[in-house]
């Protein structure tokens, strides 16, 4: 008996020591749930009982240099958001959502359906979408359709700087250009919305959602003048159409701060819609296209290759051969006549042409040779230095690296090795030739020429603002380096003058201004597979340079060639015309354009035609009329306005009705000599603006446009015989 009661005994014990232990281990567990790791419980229990729906924050708004004209900014539109538990009549719920939003309706039911705490139904919903929805949910009690806040990036101008810009995604990140480098700022800090839900994700009643307003992102004012990149897109689209190039860019600098007041390539695409194709040629084709060929059409199609793209940069370049002979004393700008161009330079095996052969230059200085664009005058000079004092100056310029534009996807120079490169590499580098750069390389090393010779960091943003409208940064010009002397670079500017005034360059003339500049012609690939550059670099005005500017032309395939002066030159020149003009940049000098006088048209308005027909001919001038017109009868329009100028013998339309004006399609009279192109112009009853003398080179508007009749077609003209 007492055996048992022991044995009772131990089993209590061994009981107790049990309970104990399990109670200590309960007790143990229970503080590592509730000290230990109160947090994590904490937030699985706020994230099963919490829906939060994110605010897009409004993205800072781009505007141009004036600070007036916005490039891109976000405005308010609406996203639809679902709790798929809480939704009942889901298939009546998607038909009527489908209706309104013009969706899918098995896409909505399918996202209705699914066992998720959330799901997007619709983004960038207009107001007018939004308040059916909300009228709908609102009337219908509707619950688990909530209508968040949303933003939809927009660009005013369409396809103005696209390239620059770059655009956003469906997030609002920023997707390459100015959108993605300065993302941080103008992305700002997004909101929420926070509601309660039971376990289930379905939403608990009689609960107040909480909502945490999101911050806006920072503004930003760029260097880049809205009108002036119009300008340089105007013509830059003209010359790439007439000349069927594959692309064509363009760089406008301010030489003395780096601030870029222009950025082209062509063709371009609509920052609003970039993922659809934006030449005819890519439309033709797109549907046959595998998804990888349309991947790598649409990157081709958004990269800003006036800074992603190196080529060739042909004569152009031969400012920084010019710059190692000037700084090193090889040679002055106007020393004796030291250079003899036979039409060709032999380097060991090779024979390396001059533009002119097989003609030549015969004795030159080297003012001579940038004027004449002689290629052997910059082989003797590179044979004169050396290797070794030749790459100093290519690494002064800083040609095998990057400009450190605030942009993305900067490609850095093509350069030889100083190590393996040849006779034969000198040379042909000294002109320009079997080396790479961006046009953004050359408008900065022309930039260094116009400012006294100093390396200059370019940039396109010039101020941050914060959402007070405070600056949160200013951007101040950077001086990398000085990579030549203040005489040097004036002897160079002096040369590029010359080039201008009575050298290759003369396409580039301006009425007022003295400009200075240089032709390129580069060649890129060789055989079958050879694409020309056609390139010009202009710097105005000489006596105090306000601008440089660089257009490029890639793969030129038009009926006027591959030349640089003749298809970049007048490009340059209108370029630089205008945007002087613009800034309110006083002239040098008034010229004369050519021997061609013209007279203002006079206002016939509200006129008879005998009143008008007296007035036309004391400015040797001539009425015409689309009907037959008495007298007596009064003039209710003129094709071209009172104020146009008109040379002698022009004629002027006029309209005694209010029927629609005839048109005519213009003639393509480029090359031809001036006096055929005026009868050409005028048998197709236009009138005709002449600038220059000797051939056509450019004509604006183009070719085979339709207007009306009386219109002026302007047209810029140079004798092309010593062109290269």
């Amino acid at each position: 008996m007492s055996y048992m009661s022991l044995k009772n005994q131990k089993r209590i014990l061994a009981a107790l020591v049990i309970c104990l232990i399990i109670a200590v281990l309960l007790f143990a567990r229970l503080v590592y749930i509730q000290v230990i790791k109160s947090n994590h419980y904490r937030q699985m229990a706020y994230e099963q009982q919490t829906r939060e729906r994110k605010v897009s924050a409004k993205r800072g708004t781009i505007y141009d240099a004036t600070g007036t004209k916005v490039l891109a900014q976000s405005v308010s539109v609406s996203s639809i958001k679902a709790v798929p538990n809480s939704v009942e009549n889901k298939e009546d719920v998607a038909k009527k959502l489908a209706e309104i939003l013009e969706l899918d309706k098995d896409t909505i039911l399918a996202k209705l359906t699914k066992n998720t705490a959330s799901e997007i139904l619709a983004t960038k919903v207009d107001s007018e979408k939004s308040a059916k929805v909300l009228e709908y949910i609102t009337d219908e009690d509707i619950e688990g359709i909530k209508i968040d806040e949303d933003t939809e990036r927009i660009y005013p101008y369409g396809q103005l700087l696209s390239h620059v810009l770059g655009f956003v995604g469906t997030d609002n990140q920023g997707l390459y250009g100015i959108e993605s480098y300065y993302d941080d700022d103008l992305s700002g800090i997004p909101g929420k919305i926070l509601g309660s839900t039971d376990g289930k994700g379905r939403e608990t009643p009689f609960t107040n959602e909480q909502y945490v307003a999101p911050i806006d992102g920072k503004d930003i004012v760029l260097t880049i003048d809205a009108t002036i990149q119009s300008i340089v897109e105007k013509y830059l689209k003209k010359a790439c159409e007439e000349n069927v190039v594959e692309y064509g860019t363009a760089v406008v600098l301010r030489p003395s701060t780096g601030e870029v007041l222009a950025m082209a390539t062509m063709p371009t695409f609509d920052a609003n819609d970039p993922f659809t194709p934006n030449t005819d040629e890519l439309k033709e084709k797109w549907d046959t296209m595998t998804q990888e060929e349309k991947n790598n059409a649409l990157l081709n199609m958004w990269r800003n290759k006036a800074i992603s793209d190196t080529a060739e940069p042909g004569s152009t370049f031969k400012i920084v051969t010019a710059t190692a002979a000037l700084e090193e004393g090889i040679v002055g700008i106007d020393s004796p006549s030291i250079f003899n161009c036979t039409g060709y330079v032999r380097v060991g095996t090779w024979t390396i042409k001059c533009w002119r052969y097989p003609n030549s230059h015969g004795t030159e200085n080297l003012r001579q040779g940038i004027m004449n664009s002689c290629n052997p005058v910059f082989m003797q000079v590179s044979q004169k230095m050396g290797i070794d004092t030749f790459c100093k100056y290519i690494d002064a310029f800083n040609l095998a690296g990057k400009t450190g534009i605030d942009l993305p996807g900067e490609a850095s120079g093509i350069m030889h090795d100083k190590n393996t490169m040849t006779a034969v590499d000198l040379a042909t580098t000294s002109f320009g030739q079997t080396i790479q750069i961006s046009t953004l390389q050359t408008a900065v090393n022309y930039a260094a020429v116009a400012n006294g010779g100093y390396l200059i960091q370019p940039y396109v943003v010039k101020e941050v603002k914060s959402g007070s409208g405070n600056y949160d940064q200013v951007t101040e010009s950077k001086v990398v380096k000085q990579i030549m002397s203040k005489s040097t670079a004036d002897s160079i500017l002096s040369a590029l003058e010359d080039t201008v005034n009575i050298g290759t360059g003369k396409t580039a003339q301006v009425n007022g201004y003295r400009v200075a500049g240089k032709t390129a012609t580069g060649e890129n690939g060789r055989g079958e597979n050879l694409k020309y550059l056609a390139g010009f670099s202009g710097i105005a005005p000489v006596s105090s340079p306000e601008v440089v500017v660089v257009v490029n032309l890639y793969d030129p395939r038009g009926p006027s060639g591959h030349g640089g002066a003749t298809l970049c030159g007048p490009v340059v020149g209108s370029i630089i015309e205008e945007t002087l003009r613009y800034l309110d940049i006083d002239t040098d000098y008034t010229v004369v354009e050519n021997d061609i006088k013209e007279k203002v048209v006079p206002d016939l308005v509200s006129k008879t035609v005998a009143e008008a027909r007296s007035l036309l001919e004391a400015q040797g001038m001539k009425l015409a009329s689309d009907i037959n017109v008495n007298d007596t009868d009064i003039i209710k329009d003129q094709i071209p306005k009172s104020g146009a100028s008109l040379m002698e013998n022009s004629t002027v339309r006029i309209y005694t009705t209010d029927d629609a004006k005839a048109t005519v399609a213009v003639p393509d009279i480029r090359n031809l000599n001036t006096n055929y192109a005026i009868s050409r112009i005028r048998a197709s009853d236009l009138n005709i603006r002449v600038i220059g003398t000797g051939k056509v080179l450019t004509q604006d508007p183009t070719p085979g446009a339709v207007i009306e009749k009386g219109s002026i077609v302007t047209v810029k003209c140079a004798d092309t015989e010593d062109l290269p």
